[in-house]
């Protein structure tokens, strides 16, 4: 199977519990946000600071349907965007997620398929692009290290986590006067989060 049908079997053979998807806002955004202000000072007060964060490809807003325009109309307007109202779409994104799961209810879980992931990664590349105008003196990205063999990706991943670490670092290693505030598939520059 190519990366894709892999992708495609496991979205089509996982359920996203409430509790779940919680969790998992919670680590992919959240863990990454309270990171990122803890160090911040520090950062600031660095003559060469920066931040890359790990997002996913699947948290490109592309990936978002029909029914979710409105979510990705609101994460794709970074200039119009604040925490506080990112951290609002969050809670009426987990709200509705409990509400429309009758197969949750049931005990059954969702079956959209990494939706949380989806969702909480759109969100941290938004919080870069937010962070990168709020501090224009720091380099902050963001970087999708690839498919990589790990326990999320039932080690179905083409990389191995050293491939994977390898366009991470090479985003933090950029040279002066290189983009902030833009995404990186793999170590490459991503021409945008669409």
């Amino acid at each position: 199977m190519d990366v894709h049908q892999r992708l495609e079997w496991m979205k089509n053979n996982t359920r996203e519990t409430h509790e779940a998807a919680k969790q998992g806002v919670q680590t992919n955004y959240y863990g990454t946000k309270h990171v990122t202000e803890a160090l911040l000072p520090l950062l600031l007060s660095s003559s060469d600071g920066r931040i890359v964060n790990v997002s996913s490809s699947f948290g490109l807003l592309r990936h978002f349907g029909a029914d979710e325009v409105e979510l990705r109309r609101q994460l794709d307007d970074v200039d119009g965007l604040t925490e506080k109202r990112l951290d609002e779409l969050l809670d009426t994104f987990l709200g509705g997620f409990d509400d429309s799961s009758t197969a949750e209810a049931r005990g059954g879980g969702r079956t959209a398929g990494f939706w949380a992931y989806k969702v909480a990664k759109a969100a941290v590349n938004a919080y870069t692009r937010m962070l990168a105008r709020r501090h224009p003196a720091l380099r902050v990205n963001c970087v999708h290290p690839g498919y990589v063999r790990t326990d999320f990706s039932m080690n179905s991943g083409l990389l191995s986590p050293e491939e994977g670490a390898r366009g991470v670092v090479e985003v933090a290693l950029l040279p002066n006067g290189r983009p902030t505030g833009a995404y990186f598939a793999e170590g490459q520059l991503q021409a945008s989060f669409v």
